[in-house]
């Protein structure tokens, strides 16, 4: 009987309608992408935590990162990790002596901190995943449509790398890791410096890495893709 009475008008209507579902249905999903966890997984045993707060400041989690750190102050009261971890300094007092509990204790502080950066990255189109094993880079539509899908092309950006790498060099100062690009001659190179490493953690021989940094530069010389570590995980 509607349809009779109102004839085309009724097909304007349901358009309409679905037009407003399928608007709601896009918001919801805006706001879930948003608020869902952002994880990097396995455990750092880098990380320049100063850059990575930097990172959380400008997506706006700047409040969170600050909160986060307090709670592990306060969790450790005693000054724990002021000297052994190099992570989140709490000053000059002594080492509990519970290593297992203190190093759980860091890394899930690192990784709620990391998450928030990732987060920042993401909602502002400024990162880019590469599988080094595989050969596969992939970005966001917005980093598709302005810039190459080479990582060796990624200038000044900031990527996700995953790959095998290895102690290339060690000093006292700083650890470099090199990674193989898929089945070419080129490579991943990561310093690694003690001020933000903890070097009991690395592990020896090939092992699997995920490396968050900042594209620096590439040397077509030695075949070198040069990455500013932020955080690196095994």
């Amino acid at each position: 009987m509607l349809w009779s009475v109102l004839g085309w008008w009724a097909w304007v209507w349901v358009a309409t309608a679905l037009a407003a579902v399928l608007t709601l249905v896009v918001l919801v999903l805006g706001v879930l992408r948003r608020h869902r966890p952002v994880i990097l997984p396995g455990l750092p045993f880098y990380l320049d935590e100063s850059r990575v707060i930097e990172l959380c400041q400008q997506g706006g989690y700047g409040d969170i990162a600050k909160r986060t750190i307090r709670e592990f102050v306060k969790r450790n009261t005693d000054g724990s990790f002021g000297f052994t971890s190099q992570w989140f300094k709490l000053g000059r007092g002594a080492n509990r002596g519970h290593e297992t509990e203190t190093s759980y204790d860091v890394h899930v502080t690192a990784n709620t901190l990391l998450g928030l950066a990732l987060k920042s990255l993401e909602a502002q189109h400024g990162m880019v995943h590469a599988d080094l094993t595989a050969g596969v880079v992939r970005g966001d539509r917005a980093w598709r449509r302005t810039r190459s899908p080479r990582l060796s092309e990624v200038h000044d950006g900031y990527v996700v790398v995953q790959g095998k790498f290895t102690v290339a060099a060690e000093s006292r100062d700083e650890v470099v890791l090199h990674a193989r690009i898929g089945e070419h001659d080129a490579r991943v190179r990561v310093v690694c410096h003690d001020g933000h490493l903890r070097r009991k953690e690395v592990p020896e021989g090939p092992f699997n890495v995920r490396c968050l940094g900042k594209s620096q530069a590439w040397r077509p010389e030695s075949g070198e893709l040069v990455i500013l570590p932020i955080a690196v995980l095994q």
